[in-house]
């Protein structure tokens, strides 16, 4: 790379105004990418009218969500996001969980932050008794399954619904990126007041048009999103709902319904429920991990997905990192724990083949150096895109 620049590990980020960053020390070493440090400065980060910030961390992620930069000095300044000069605070080169506390940043709900991913962010901190969950590293992989599946040849998509839409990342990502003509209609559905509060607040930024010049219609509901399907017509449904099974769901074949944002899947096999009695061109993008299988009857209803007419495709699959002791039992409940068989070998179930069940701390199914974080286990996110059978 010509002129000065800023090594951070075996990445060299360019000085003057090169367009790309190379593993590697010298010129023409190593793989191409675009340059960070300039897409955090030139980037098109969204604005916000009206909001002043004199300080909030700056969290980026690159197009194929492996590396994530955070600049803990960012500001907004006259509603416009300021990114500091320079190379990040925070460089992570493996990208497990959304806060980092291992390389120096953790962020809480209530702490404001920009989060910016593909072109689209928010300034996002959740309001004064607000239950529902920030935004996670599974944000960033739903939105990248949505970019795998906007890339299709395919006709475009004008009524899109985020069930369970918590920050609403997720339901604006769809919005301001959805192929199509004509104006998008975005629903944003949670049964938390509070997540509807913050998707009518400044920070959310309801843009008028989307990133492809489409006009945006927006709605925010407080509600029982399932209960919402079945009253109205959606093109795209898209969820990140709660993966976790309870107990009895390991045992049995019921759903419970969640007492914690950690634990139990009864919205998830509602969506899929309700999947599989529709018989129209619907797309449902779904979020589920390695955890979520372990739930019986999770994995009965994709089984019974191809035979319904219904296909299930992986948009997605990456390991991750979870934290067990969120469940509040001081560690992992042994019956999410990946059997011998099932921590080596994916299982087929129904269209796919997934892993199943987590795995301890130090035992990772990617190996290297993530193994070395031993305050996480460790389970694999599938992003799933589930329509009607061509």
């Amino acid at each position: 790379l010509k002129g000065p620049g800023k090594v951070l590990g075996d990445v060299m980020f360019c000085g003057t105004c090169c367009s790309t960053w190379r593993v590697g020390c010298g010129e023409g070493q190593g793989e191409s990418q675009p340059c960070l440090e300039h897409l955090a400065s030139r980037s098109s980060f969204e604005g916000f009218p009206g909001v002043q910030e004199p300080r909030l961390p700056i969290v980026l992620f690159s197009d194929d969500a492996r590396q994530q930069l955070v600049w803990h000095r960012g500001s907004v300044v006259d509603g416009r996001v300021v990114c500091p000069l320079g190379a990040p605070d925070v460089w992570n080169a493996d990208p497990v969980s959304m806060s980092p506390a291992y390389l120096g940043f953790a962020v809480e709900p209530s702490e404001k932050r920009y989060l910016h991913y593909g072109g689209v962010g928010i300034l996002f901190s959740r309001p004064l008794g607000g239950r529902f969950m920030q935004p996670s590293i599974d944000t960033v992989l739903v939105c990248l399954g949505l970019e795998a599946l906007f890339g299709e040849s395919c006709s475009g998509f004008s009524d899109i619904v985020d069930v369970g839409a918590g920050s609403g990342f997720i339901g604006k990502f769809a919005a301001m990126k959805a192929p199509g003509e004509g104006t998008v209609r975005a629903t944003l559905v949670d049964i938390d007041p509070a997540a509807e509060d913050y998707a009518s607040s400044p920070g959310f930024g309801a843009s008028a048009r989307s990133l492809r010049g489409r006009g945006i219609a927006w709605r925010c509901r407080t509600g029982d999103g399932a209960e919402l399907l079945k009253s109205a017509a959606f093109d795209l449904v898209i969820s990140n709902p709660p993966y976790i099974p309870a107990p009895e769901e390991a045992q049995n074949e019921a759903a419970s319904q969640p007492s914690g944002f950690w634990e139990g899947c009864g919205l998830l096999v509602r969506l899929l429920e309700l999947f599989l009695e529709r018989r129209d061109g619907a797309h449902l993008v779904l979020m589920l991990t390695s955890l979520t299988l372990k739930s019986r009857r999770a994995r009965q209803l994709l089984e019974e997905a191809p035979q319904r007419g219904l296909r299930v495709r992986q948009l997605l699959e990456r390991e991750i990192a979870w934290k067990a002791y969120y469940a509040g039992r001081g560690g992992c409940p042994p019956y999410l724990l990946a059997s011998e068989g099932e921590r080596e070998q994916r299982r087929r179930i129904g269209d796919c083949s997934y892993f199943v069940g987590c795995t301890r701390p130090g035992d990772s199914r990617q190996g290297g150096d993530r193994d070395r974080l031993f305050g996480y286990h460790w389970h694999v996110a599938y992003v799933l895109d589930i329509c009607a059978a061509p």
